[in-house]
């Protein structure tokens, strides 16, 4: 569903993808590419044990993120509609995990998870932080479960809106989690911004 801004945004930016935003809230259609081949050690059965298929634990959703000294405590809502649309939540102090991808303390897979900046309602929102947050940071995941997760930061990327790389929305591929934001210019007339700021963590 397209949904356009009735207000105008707060200091700091929306999460906006494929020119789909919202102050109120945000849809983000997500165009899936085919999974790419799992790595070659996944699911190996050890020498000298029975053979079979190998089964995945199972997992629980994320509940909160923080980022210890930079993002106080955030929960975190499992957002993945029909033909993996992720409809982020409306308020900035809320997140949206990608369901479709990897839950936390997966063995593999992306762990996505995506927020606003600001609205106008509330101003600007503890994602702001995530412009300077600094490499070697540590985000730690809750689940459900009760299990932490922790993840050091490594990397900063921007890309154009429209441009996210599709391996982000993949439950395939080494575990890390990818924390996404808006960036750039905000353009008035089509109420979308131009970038979008994505941090890379791997599993600490």
């Amino acid at each position: 569903m397209r949904r356009r801004l009735t207000t105008e945004p707060g200091p700091g930016r929306l999460l906006a993808w494929a020119g789909l935003a919202g102050a109120a809230s945000a849809a983000l259609a997500l165009f899936l590419p085919a999974s790419p081949p799992a790595p070659a050690d996944v699911g190996a059965v050890p020498t000298g044990r029975a053979s079979g298929p190998a089964r995945e634990p199972a997992y629980s959703p994320p509940v909160t993120l923080t980022v210890p000294g930079h993002v106080g405590s955030l929960p975190v809502d499992p957002v993945a509609g029909a033909g993996g649309t992720l409809d982020v939540p409306a308020s900035p102090s809320r997140l949206g995990w990608w369901a479709l991808g990897a839950p936390p303390g997966a063995a593999r897979g992306t762990l996505l998870i995506a927020g606003h900046l600001d609205s106008a309602e509330e101003g600007p929102g503890p994602f702001e932080a995530l412009h300077s947050l600094p490499m070697g940071a540590y985000a730690h995941v809750a689940a459900a479960d009760g299990s932490r997760h922790a993840y050091r930061i490594v990397a900063r990327r921007t890309y154009p809106a429209g441009a996210l790389p599709g391996d982000l929305f993949s439950a395939e591929g080494r575990p890390r989690l990818v924390l996404v934001t808006c960036a750039g210019a905000f353009d008035p007339e089509e109420r979308v911004y131009a970038e979008n700021l994505v941090l890379y963590g791997v599993p600490a």
